[in-house]
């Protein structure tokens, strides 16, 4: 307990006594103790403390009245003034201004030296201090305790809507997701603790729980607390459990990752996919639907920043087969689970970590080669943009532009770079008549009039567009290369071609 005036005159050794109705009042406490004789002390004091004084400093009534007014008003704890030395008796102004103002007025005789009360009170504070650290550090213990033990979260937050006594106790995604709270709620699950009921008109704390930096959730109480030391440490232990469950899981990922490469890129044959796929859960020669999920940004967020709490809190696995490949999202659906809804899912969740997610599903397929096509299929539907996209129908041009392991973007790029370097130079259409010819079956009627232009001026743009790609355009071999270049245009349009070359 702090130390209050009534501790003081309970003191025998002190031999204090009280000189006002005010000494024993319940919030008369102590927090520090000043002796002054300054003719104008209250520039050096805070509040709370016990002045102590002998009046070595001459002073009419009129002046100690002022000072004792002043006093009161900071307000300090208490004034004791010692008496046997200057003063045999304590002012009569000094009484009176301390019983009209409300001021706790003790007197010390001249056998008790100052500095054995403040000794005293400096003892009882670091006393309080220390039980108040011993106290907390046995709190930070248990609380450690709960979380790791098999009561987990729930454990956590019992204990601290125990210790706490702030309302009920809830870890929050920042959705608004209630995950875990305590006790059980008994009104709507995403309702913030504090905001209705009789707790409305006094909204509880809210202290983030980071990850890397990173807010990912919040430790909400439903009514304020002082112990923000405690609600400070639980949000660090939390982020660091946090922080430990998603590298356990990242490395699951990245091994499942690992295996579905090697399936993808045939670098096993599919009896030893087979069994490497079946050790994960997955059965190959079953429908299974494949989903894949990409962000913007930094690919190793994916990896260090958890993209929902609820299995990492329960200490679950993914729910789904869940791999990381090529920097991307990969998850294998088996059959008779919704592919759509757990679209749906992944997406709400890798939000947190990119509002633009795309992600892409592909059609139901059985076999090791469904596994592959359907990765494919995915892949290619995830370049649509944000949100949830399904698998158009696979072609052999979208499958080879979307083969990270042949360069045909950049080498799209460099068949088409005179094009774009002319365009670019001279407000010149070349790239958008090429795409007009080979569209139209390299019909020049047709080319002409969807670009309204004279048959000399086609004519014109197509020899220049021979001469500057070295292609012949009566050739099937460079039309076709030619058309799959502006296909590596299309699926890539931000990237910047490589410099012409003469």
């Amino acid at each position: 307990m702090p130390v209050s005036v009534a501790d003081l005159l309970a003191e025998p050794t002190l031999r204090l006594r009280a000189l006002s109705s005010h000494c024993h009042d319940a919030d008369r406490r102590i927090g520090w103790v000043s002796t002054t004789e300054l003719p104008d002390p209250l520039p050096f004091l805070r509040g709370d403390e016990l002045v102590m004084t002998t009046g070595l400093r001459e002073r009419d009534a009129a002046e100690w009245t002022r000072l004792l007014e002043r006093l009161a008003e900071l307000p300090v704890a208490a004034v004791c003034f010692g008496t046997g030395l200057v003063h045999q008796e304590v002012p009569p102004a000094v009484v009176e201004t301390a019983e009209r103002t409300g001021l706790a007025l003790v007197g010390s005789p001249v056998e008790v030296p100052f500095v054995q009360i403040s000794r005293w009170v400096a003892d009882r504070i670091f006393a309080e201090r220390y039980d108040a650290v011993r106290s907390a550090a046995a709190l930070q213990d248990q609380l450690v305790r709960e979380l790791l033990s098999g009561h987990g979260l729930r454990g956590m937050l019992r204990r601290l809507h125990r210790e706490l006594g702030a309302g009920p106790v809830a870890v929050v995604e920042p959705g608004g997701r209630v995950l875990a709270r305590h006790p059980a709620a008994s009104r709507r699950e995403d309702a913030r603790p504090g905001t209705d009921g009789p707790d409305a008109e006094h909204p509880g704390e809210s202290v983030p729980v980071l990850v890397d930096g990173v807010p990912v959730a919040e430790l909400r109480t439903g009514r304020p607390t002082p112990r923000q030391d405690i609600l400070s440490f639980a949000t660090s232990i939390l982020g660091l459990e946090v922080a430990r469950h998603q590298a356990v899981l990242t490395g699951r990922r990245e091994l499942l990752g690992q295996v579905l490469e090697d399936v993808l890129h045939r670098t096993v044959s599919d009896g030893d996919a087979r069994r490497r796929l079946a050790s994960y859960g997955l059965a190959a020669d079953g429908p299974h639907t494949v989903m894949v999920a990409r962000v913007g940004g930094d690919p190793a967020r994916l990896r260090s920043l958890p993209w929902t709490l609820g299995p990492l809190l329960e200490r679950a696995h993914d729910r789904l087969p869940t791999a990381l490949v090529d920097d991307a999202v990969t998850v294998v659906v088996p059959d008779g689970a919704d592919a759509g809804a757990a679209a749906g899912t992944v997406a709400e969740h890798l939000s947190v970590l990119d509002p633009q997610v795309r992600v892409g599903v592909g059609e139901p397929r059985r076999g090791v080669s469904g596994l592959r096509l359907g990765y494919f299929e995915a892949r290619q539907a995830a370049r649509s943009g944000p949100g949830v996209h399904r698998a158009a129908p696979l072609s052999i041009a979208g499958l080879l532009m979307g083969n990270l392991d042949l360069p045909l973007r950049e080498l799209g790029h460099a068949v088409l770079a005179p094009l774009v370097h002319h365009d670019e130079a001279h407000r010149a259409e070349l790239v958008t008549t090429l795409r007009s010819y080979l569209s139209h079956d390299c019909s020049s009627a047709a080319t002409a009039r969807e670009l309204t232009l004279h048959r000399n001026s086609l004519r014109y743009r197509l020899q220049l567009i021979e001469h500057l790609t070295a292609r012949d355009l009566g050739s099937l071999t460079d039309r076709m290369e030619l058309w799959l270049a502006l296909t590596a245009l299309d699926a890539d349009p931000a990237g910047a071609p490589p410099e012409a070359t003469s």
